[in-house]
Formats: structure tokens, sequence, C-alpha cells
């Protein structure tokens, strides 16, 4: 079953590991920053694993990315919310990574387009706190 749903993947994904930091939007505050490792990235997304407990499926996150990462995935993506040296996220998929160790969080990036000018200002102002 695996197979099959690697071959419905709309974009093709790129091997990339890299650590970053993550935090999810609860409400109007951010949670702490959580250490993750990215896995791969492709143009609407990455794949990260957490070893601590992963953000709520729907959530929505802000991952802390180096310049290097930001301009890679700015190149890919033209139109996403970017925000004090990170970018938003909306979590798309969890699944076991390492049985009982880590956590595989797949997120969805955020894009203006798909979003109305109140809606990214709720996630902007949420993100101050």
């Amino acid at each position: 079953m695996t197979d099959n749903y690697e071959d419905r993947r709309e974009f093709l994904r790129i091997d990339y590991t890299h650590d970053v930091k993550f935090r999810e939007l609860r409400g109007d505050k951010l949670s702490q920053k959580t250490q993750a490792a990215t896995r791969n990235m492709s143009a609407c997304g990455l794949l990260f694993r957490t070893p601590n407990l992963p953000p709520a499926l729907s959530s929505v996150i802000w991952i802390e990315l180096d310049q290097r990462m930001r301009n890679v995935c700015s190149e890919i993506e033209q139109d996403l919310i970017v925000y004090n040296d990170g970018i938003f996220g909306r979590v798309v998929r969890i699944s076991e990574g390492e049985p009982g160790l880590s956590y595989d969080i797949g997120v969805a990036f955020l894009r203006k387009k798909d979003m109305s000018k109140d809606q990214i200002e709720e996630i902007i102002s949420g993100s101050k706190s």
C-alpha cells in the first residue's frame, strides 16, 4: 500500500536533513520551541521527525528556518507566509517514525493566496505572544 501512496504524490520529494525548531499555534499563543529534523521537502511542504509529542493534526505551526533553508523554501513556493525567521504551515500527516521513539510530521506550507488577509493577520498576531 505504501508504494501506491508514493505513486499518487503530486510533487517530487527531495531528501533533505536539517535541524529545525517548531512551535504550535494554540489559540492565540505559540507553544515552546520543539526540536525536530527535516526528512524531505517538496513544493508544497516538508516532512520532519521529532522525538517529542507531535502537534495536533490540522494545527498551524511555525517552523524556524535558517536563512539558507528559508531561501530554498521561498524559491520552491514564492507565496509562503514568512514571519520572524520562519514559515507557517498546517500539520497534514502524523505517523510513527522510529517505533516508540519519534513521530514523522507532514506539513503543508500555508500560502497567502489560499487565505484571506484577516486569516493571515490572525495567525501572525497569535505568533507574537
